[in-house]
């Protein structure tokens, strides 16, 4: 039996990229907030209690696309939204003879309409395609109060949960439709027919932390409103492309890329930390120049190994190799190895290092900096690149969407991995950066990265 929570009617419901929502039958009611602890979508997209949207009936994903009622609104008439939902495990079956691209990470989907060969229609006259090929007109229009009146698509994704294929759904975007292409299609019957390819941009909801807000959608339902009004509501990224128009759409495209990328001041310690003072310290006894005395910030790449050894330890096992030779070093500052699996039949894995010990006016790093140490990379071997400062947004999104094996250290953790490795050898901070810039010059060798692949093996 399922069980269900009770929650009073707001208005200020919010719809959460890549939330899985509960689409119960029969309808639970829009005041179940939560079915076996998974949200209500009835309670998610529930109307506020406008006046305006009195009768106005809830949303469904029932038809693959589900068009939100027509509005005949105090400035024209308009369609609030249309719900697009897509099954990509019953791909092939009646209900879904075709294939769907879904992409939310790229912010693209590909959704074919609801044409069938057993109705027997055009494909302009297929309910669903009608509904999206009115709308195209809005979407490519370069006017702007075509652009203002265009209707949403909100993507759900269906879900397999704990075995159960019906009824469990994943919001992956808004979208806004980029091209519409007449297409032939086969049946697992082996018939033919005619539909459309809709290709849809799925706008970025970040500023909005990944939230859409629901009143945004009842604004556009409900007649008393203009569609000024409700623009007021919308998204900002969307706000964006109304006023811009199609130039606009790779500027605000989805991508998760953008979603794990941290800001300047979570790459810092926090003020009053013991972890601020420890990257403190390690920036003066490294950095020269005119505000600071350090012993040169070349030697802080034997504390940048230790540093990378603290973080690949939670998951494998880091060997501390050498630091290379000033000048021969080609973009890299040490080498190390990690190893995974157990000791006789895990993988090694060379690991070369880059260290900046920045501070200042200026302690970003940027993509041209990250792209010397990618580029020594041999196939199978990764990379560490630490700083004491942090690395700039660009700079992030390129590591992660080129799917770079790229360790990325900022000097929040470089202050944290000291704080935590002093206290391991039972040292205060400063000792501790001393007796690691102690081993610097033992640590100097011009041997080659892959040589490391042999330490520790018999005959070695």
């Amino acid at each position: 039996m399922e069980r269900r929570s009770v929650e009073p009617a707001r208005g200020n419901s919010k719809v959460k990229l890549f939330e899985l929502y509960r689409y119960a039958k029969p309808d639970p009611g829009a005041d179940v907030e939560y079915i076996d602890g998974i949200r209500n979508l009835f309670n998610a997209t529930r109307w506020p209690a406008w006046p305006g949207l009195a009768g106005a009936g809830r949303v469904q994903l029932d038809h693959g696309i589900d068009s939100v009622a027509l509005v005949r609104a105090i400035d024209g008439t308009r369609r609030p939204a249309i719900m697009i939902a897509s099954k990509p495990h019953r791909a092939g079956s009646d209900w879904t003879p075709w294939h769907d691209e879904l992409d939310p990470n790229a912010g693209h989907v590909r959704y074919f309409g609801d044409n069938k060969a057993e109705l027997g229609l055009d494909p302009d006259r297929a309910t669903g395609n009608r509904s999206i090929l009115d709308e195209f007109i809005l979407h490519r229009s370069n006017r702007r109060e075509q652009r203002l009146a265009a209707a949403p698509l909100l993507f759900f994704e269906s879900i397999i949960h704990e075995g159960r294929a019906k009824g469990f759904w994943r919001f992956i975007g808004l979208g806004v439709l980029e091209r519409a292409e007449r297409v032939t299609q086969i049946d697992r019957q082996d018939r033919l027919f005619a539909n459309y390819a809709f290709d849809c941009a799925l706008v970025d909801l970040g500023p909005e932390n990944l939230r859409l807000a629901w009143e945004w959608i009842a604004a556009r339902r409900d007649p008393t409103w203009t569609l000024e009004g409700c623009l007021n509501l919308a998204p900002a990224n969307w706000r964006r492309w109304v006023e811009q128009g199609s130039s606009a759409i790779d500027r605000i495209r989805q991508s998760v890329a953008r979603y794990h990328v941290l800001q300047p001041t979570d790459q810092r310690p926090d003020r009053g930390t013991p972890a601020e003072d420890a990257l403190r310290a390690v920036v003066d006894h490294y950095k020269t120049g005119p505000a600071w005395t350090g012993v040169g910030e070349h030697r802080f790449e034997a504390l940048a190994s230790e540093v990378v050894g603290t973080q690949l330890n939670e998951t494998g096992r880091y060997r501390r190799g050498w630091i290379t030779k000033r000048g021969g070093d080609g973009g890299i500052d040490f080498v190390g190895r990690l190893d995974l699996g157990t000791t006789d039949s895990g993988l090694k894995l060379v690991v070369l290092g880059q260290a900046k010990c920045k501070a200042g006016v200026a302690p970003a790093t940027g993509g041209v900096d990250l792209a010397r140490t990618v580029a020594r990379l041999a196939r199978g071997w990764v990379g560490a690149f630490v700083t004491t400062g942090y690395y700039t947004e660009q700079a992030q999104r390129e590591v992660i969407s080129d799917h770079f094996p790229l360790l990325l250290v900022n000097g929040r953790q470089v202050g944290e991995a000291v704080v935590r490795n002093a206290a391991i050898r039972g040292l205060k901070v400063p000792d501790y950066i001393r007796a690691i810039d102690a081993e610097y010059d033992d640590l100097l060798s011009s041997r080659l990265p892959e040589e490391i692949l042999a330490e520790g093996l018999p005959g070695s």
